[in-house]
């Protein structure tokens, strides 16, 4: 029985509970005490500190000698012990028994401003990067865990952390940002739009890094999202068109093609979105179209219903089948779809019974026939491999782009194998193959239209050793390796000028990709043998002309291609570090355009 009972008397009714002290009654007819302990923190402070500390268990020789200031380590908000918290750990003891004193206490846990000021960033960056709200500094349950882990420390207020440790945050991050992207000379951008939950539109620029996040106020016209670019790139002083600028990946939306188009830099198609676009065309096909609609109205009863997952989980076990949910899907992820199929494929027995039983067969009609079955499995073996493709192509901390034109010929090459396999002559085959067929069509229509001819693309798969001009036509490697040899003239060009006008040998080292050797960055004085033996017709005066650089490209590109590729498994740009050295005006470009990602998914 609560404590509050010494205090209060039930009514002859049973209805009211009377104070003993003030005989003030109260409506209570069950056990909630809420009210009585309100009152008698408000009317009868002592006994409610009595009170309360006998419930806690805490031994009290003097109640009415309590100090109120020590008292206020303790939150009273509310008689239930489940919001009881306590403002500062109870005194520690020895083994013996005696307290510890307050003065020793203190001393263990007191911050310093330093400290306070670590813990303030620390817990600024936890907010920042697990995207915590803003008020989980106001939560009881964080106070609680934070003056567990130090009494002593005092959590800032919401808003000193939106208003200052935050935006102190942002800024220090993006003068590093700042100052990495004015040491890097050759740069490639993702940017995409996107939706908030609150249904206001932003659009986001990355760069390895996310160099902004802003919302969308005015139409999304090209126009106006290319001067939104624009100044996102300001901010870090940064313009196109510029030959520093190699690539922006984005979608294949109409506004978003224009607005790169304005900026005046190459574009290259999300790989990721050009795979989303031609799987929804399979999945419109009318062979499939009905299946997955199927598919997707039997995940739904599971969506709405935990009954359905109980009997679904029944027959699971009568059939000796994983215990597994049914996966949700999304429009905008069709990979989510096949994972659906896949799972509605391996419970297909438990889930024919299910159908068949549940709610006296009021969803028997969703139950897959055998020939419904068969389309499913046609579309996952070709869809499998795509998954494993995308799943690759989808990520930031690799290079990516280059590897889209041979990803792309090794597509169309299990597609076809895929196409064909099993070829019989029955009825149910023919079925298949046609159904597979439709699909290899699906996606090859939409890369070919999304990368054909894309010159970005295809210089990036020849400067990566693992590609070099492997998936290129014998016919088109002539104009390609011209287009390489123009570019690559170029960029040493404007990079060779900018070291003579303004740039310190220092600077230039540091923005120069994969560290030029010194022969070609800067001149160095000849020392010990390279002094007696140098030639006067290599005098130091004398500068490199166009034709004598344009004549080291042509033989570096010649000796990278005839020189053998490396492992698919091996990091492209690691090896162009190792072997710069050999190819010092080639690697200039490779850097450059390897440097682009093939899809705006960090976007």
């Amino acid at each position: 029985m609560s404590e509050v009972w010494q205090v209060f008397d039930k009514s002859m009714c049973g209805q009211r509970a009377i104070c003993s002290i003030c005989y003030k009654s109260y409506a209570n007819s069950g056990t909630n005490t809420t009210n009585l302990w309100s009152h008698l923190k408000s009317r009868h402070g002592n006994k409610y500190l009595e009170l309360d500390h006998i419930r806690r268990g805490l031994s009290i020789t003097n109640v009415s000698a309590i100090n109120p200031q020590e008292d206020a380590n303790i939150d009273l908000d509310g008689p239930s012990t489940s919001k009881l918290v306590l403002k500062q750990p109870l005194l520690p003891t020895t083994k013996k028994g005696n307290v510890i004193s307050n003065q020793s206490l203190m001393s263990s846990f007191t911050l310093t401003k330093a400290s306070q000021t670590k813990i303030d960033a620390a817990l600024a960056y936890f907010i920042a990067v697990d995207m915590m709200p803003y008020n989980i500094v106001a939560k009881e349950g964080f106070k609680l865990y934070t003056k567990a882990l130090n009494s002593s420390y005092n959590i800032p207020s919401r808003k000193t952390i939106t208003d200052s440790k935050i935006p102190k945050m942002y800024n220090e991050t993006k003068t590093n940002i700042e100052s990495i992207i004015n040491n890097t000379y050759f740069s490639s951008f993702t940017t995409d739009c996107w939706t908030s939950g609150s249904n206001k539109p932003f659009l986001a620029l990355t760069g390895s890094v996310c160099l902004g996040c802003v919302e969308l106020s005015e139409d999304h016209t090209g126009e106006n999202m290319a001067d939104t670019l624009q100044l996102l790139l300001l901010d870090y002083n940064l313009s196109v068109p510029s030959n520093n600028v190699c690539a922006f990946t984005t979608d294949y939306g109409a506004n978003m093609l224009k607005a790169i188009q304005n900026l005046r830099v190459p574009h290259v198609p999300c790989f990721g979105y050009a795979f989303n676009t031609a799987v929804g065309n399979i999945f419109k096909l009318e062979d499939i179209q009905i299946v997955i609609h199927k598919v997707q109205s039997i995940q739904n009863i599971f969506s709405y219903s935990w009954q359905a997952t109980r009997e679904l989980e029944i027959e699971q076990e009568r059939f000796s089948l994983k215990k597994i949910k049914l996966p949700s899907y999304s429009k905008t992820r069709w990979w989510s779809l096949l994972d659906l199929i896949l799972v509605v494929l391996d419970q297909e027995l438990g889930l024919s019974s299910f159908l068949k039983t549940y709610k006296k067969g009021h969803y028997k009609k969703l139950i897959l026939s055998d020939e419904e079955i068969d389309v499913l499995k046609c579309t996952t073996t070709v869809l499998k491999p795509v998954r494993e493709i995308t799943d690759h192509l989808a990520g930031e901390n690799y290079v990516t782009a280059s590897a889209i034109y041979p990803v792309i010929f090794n597509l169309k090459t299990k597609l076809s194998e895929a196409v064909n396999a099993n070829n019989n002559e029955n009825a149910s085959d023919n079925k298949c193959k046609e159904i597979k067929t439709k699909i290899f069509s699906c996606i090859i229509t939409v890369l070919d239209k999304r990368y054909d001819n894309n010159t970005v693309l295809q210089i990036s798969m020849v400067l990566d050793p693992r590609f070099k001009t492997t998936f290129i036509a014998s016919e088109e490697v002539v104009e390609i390796k011209k287009n390489i040899i123009e570019k690559c003239l170029k960029s040493w060009t404007e990079w060779s000028t900018n070291t003579r006008t303004g740039i310190t040998s220092d600077e230039a080292n540091s923005v120069l990709p994969l560290d030029i050797p010194n022969q070609i960055t800067q001149k160095k004085k000849k020392t010990g043998f390279s002094a007696i033996f140098y030639e006067s017709i290599n005098n130091e005066n004398d500068e490199e002309t166009e034709e004598t650089i344009l004549s080291k490209i042509e033989k570096e590109l010649q000796l990278y291609v005839e020189f053998s590729k490396v492992p698919y498994d091996q990091d492209p740009l690691k090896w162009w570090s190792l072997n710069n050295g050999t190819y010092p005006l080639l690697s200039i470009l490779a850097k450059k355009y390897l440097s682009i990602q093939a899809t705006s998914v960090a976007s």
